[in-house]
């Protein structure tokens, strides 16, 4: 475990996996750098250098008069690409993380090779919102790893993945303890104060991939073609019953994705 302290002296812990070309992960709402798939991971650990951070305040400690918020941890991240040294990466952000992925291509756009969104919206009144009833589950604080994992399943997997793989511990092997709940709290504020960047997408400069659930409750799968249209150089891929958790579902499956957009640049719906 690496340590570096942003501007602003809060600290970002992260880990180094692999050589080549960084891929940096940027994490979701309530997840650590822990819980990404070693299953997705460790296919491109073979060919490139993943950066796995949490965001501010995750580890316990942050600088209490700067807030977690989208844009702060867009600049957060532009520390970190700047402490780990190194002038560009592949930025993955998924959900949460891809708002912030956003944020930072449009302030640094020479900081960003490429771009995957996994799960993403770009936020503001252009993006298609989830039921009411997801959010307030979303924004909900679980008291134990069983409630927290019995919340994910239901939100993050379809009920067809679910019946097939009924043993959590199967979705989220490398699942941890429950974010803290002042930490929730506090993300869950920065994506309803979140503006969004919808003007900006134009502006994105890097080659980008959007990588959706067609059966995404938390971000509907409309969110994908929205991204797709407004990015110049875009593209989408849509998996088949896939929900807002397919990094869990199909981590190979979605590893293989990558790798093949990172070294084709090919974009296909599907």
């Amino acid at each position: 475990m690496h340590h570096l302290c942003t501007r602003d002296g809060s600290p970002l812990p992260y880990t180094l996996h692999g050589a080549g070309h960084p891929l940096i992960f940027v994490s979701a709402y309530g997840m650590t750098a822990a819980e990404w798939p070693k299953r997705m991971l460790s296919p491109l650990a073979d060919r490139y250098r993943l950066v796995l951070y949490d965001h501010r305040g995750i580890s316990g400690c942050a600088n209490p008069a700067v807030p977690f918020s989208i844009p702060q941890a867009a600049e957060d991240l532009h520390d970190l690409i700047a402490g780990i040294g190194e002038a560009t990466a592949t930025i993955i952000g998924y959900s949460m993380g891809g708002m912030v992925a956003l944020e930072h291509a449009i302030r640094y756009p020479d900081e960003v090779d490429r771009l995957i969104l996994l799960n993403a919206h770009c936020g503001g009144v252009e993006a298609v919102p989830s039921e009411e009833w997801v959010q307030e589950e979303m924004a909900g604080e679980p008291d134990s790893i069983d409630a927290y994992l019995d919340r994910a399943g239901r939100l993050l997997m379809t009920d067809s993945f679910r019946r097939l793989h009924p043993d959590p511990s199967s979705w989220f092997p490398d699942a941890g303890e429950p974010v803290d709940a002042a930490v929730i709290r506090q993300q869950a504020d920065a994506l309803r104060q979140w503006t969004g960047v919808y003007p900006c997408l134009r502006d994105i400069q890097a080659k980008t991939l959007v990588i959706s659930g067609d059966r995404d409750l938390v971000t509907p799968a409309e969110n994908a073609g929205i991204l797709a249209m407004a990015i110049p150089d875009a593209g989408a891929i849509m998996m088949e019953d896939g929900g807002h958790g397919i990094i869990f579902q199909y981590p190979e499956e979605i590893a293989g994705i990558i790798s093949g957009f990172l070294k084709k640049g090919v974009h296909r719906m599907g």
